[in-house]
């Protein structure tokens, strides 16, 4: 599907930049936005469509989230940093995982390292438990509930309609 809308949006913009007489990647951009309401209708029919469509909604929604987190973590350890009185209270956490996918955990790992402040160091499969360091914790409990919080934002992105997709 991606490709696809990938071709309809080059052609779109061609077509709009022949039209207007000046080329600009905003006309791309503005093409590709344009049709996606037409992924989302034919959606209603076509199920790798509404997939599809689903998985844009979702990652527009992920992306901008997650880069949040991540500056704010980065406000966070630069406080610590800067903060020559201040105690840190660091801790290895074991935070159970819903998925048993080895790619979504893996991409999970890979996400929790680009966050400032927190390192995956391991999984455990047979358990389905992933260790985390975290520079500063008062609690476990908000830990795991935080890392379930980009875990299902995460599995939303990916598995739009659940299961197996």
């Amino acid at each position: 599907m991606v490709y696809l809308h990938v071709l309809l949006a080059t052609l779109l913009a061609t077509l709009l930049a022949t039209a207007l007489a000046v080329l600009s990647p905003l006309y791309w951009l503005a093409a590709f936005a344009a049709l996606y309401p037409l992924f989302r209708l034919f959606g209603l029919f076509h199920r790798a469509s509404r997939l599809y469509a689903l998985r844009i909604e979702a990652g527009l929604i992920f992306v901008p989230w997650f880069t949040w987190q991540v500056f704010s973590a980065s406000f966070g350890v630069a406080k610590i940093v800067l903060s020559p009185r201040y105690q840190i209270e660091s801790a290895v956490v074991r935070v159970p995982l819903h998925t048993r996918d080895k790619r979504l955990i893996t991409l999970l790992g890979c996400l929790l390292t680009l966050t400032p402040g927190t390192l995956a160091l391991d999984f455990r499969s047979r358990t389905g438990d992933m260790y985390v360091h975290v520079l500063d914790t008062r609690s476990v409990e908000s830990v795991v509930k935080a890392i379930g919080d980009i875990e299902r934002r995460l599995m939303r992105w990916v598995q739009p309609l659940g299961g197996g997709e």
